[in-house]
């Protein structure tokens, strides 16, 4: 699975990306009330300029989802779960946040100079990590 450099912006993006998280193929008529796009027609364009980019495919059904062999550059650092973008960061954050509960938890705290690194790098990290994620799910908009 390769990440394209293709760019695409405006309403092309809002229709990658609401292909990219729905949790089934979609129809055009779906995608325009999903967007609430002007007329269909203004969908069924867009959607060939994603296929023209082999973004998305068709399914023998005739609706569209992604294609995960094609994917955008600007979605690398994001898992695509249950129709959700779930930026990277956020895994690690959360990840962090276990090892910080972890050791609380199982550990006798007593304010030596280990606990003291441990607390004060694991919460530092961690909001780094969840600062981090929410910056990278904001520029999702940027591609607008």
């Amino acid at each position: 699975m390769g990440f394209s450099n293709k760019k695409i912006h405006g309403t092309t993006w809002d229709v990658y990306l609401y292909i990219a998280t729905s949790k089934e193929p979609q129809g055009v008529r779906s995608i325009w009330r999903g967007l609430k796009l002007s007329s269909p027609s203004l969908a069924q364009y867009h959607i060939n300029k994603l296929r023209d980019l082999e973004l998305i495919k068709i399914t023998p059904e005739g609706k569209y989802q992604l294609n995960e062999d094609e994917k955008v550059g600007a979605l690398n650092n994001f898992i695509r779960l249950r129709g959700r973008l779930i930026p990277n960061l956020l895994i690690y954050g959360a990840l962090l946040f276990g090892i910080l509960v972890s050791y609380l938890s199982f550990w006798p705290f007593r304010w030596d100079f280990r606990d003291i690194v441990t607390l004060t790098v694991c919460v530092f990290g961690m909001f780094a990590f969840f600062f981090e994620a929410y910056k990278q799910y904001r520029t999702l908009s940027v591609f607008k």
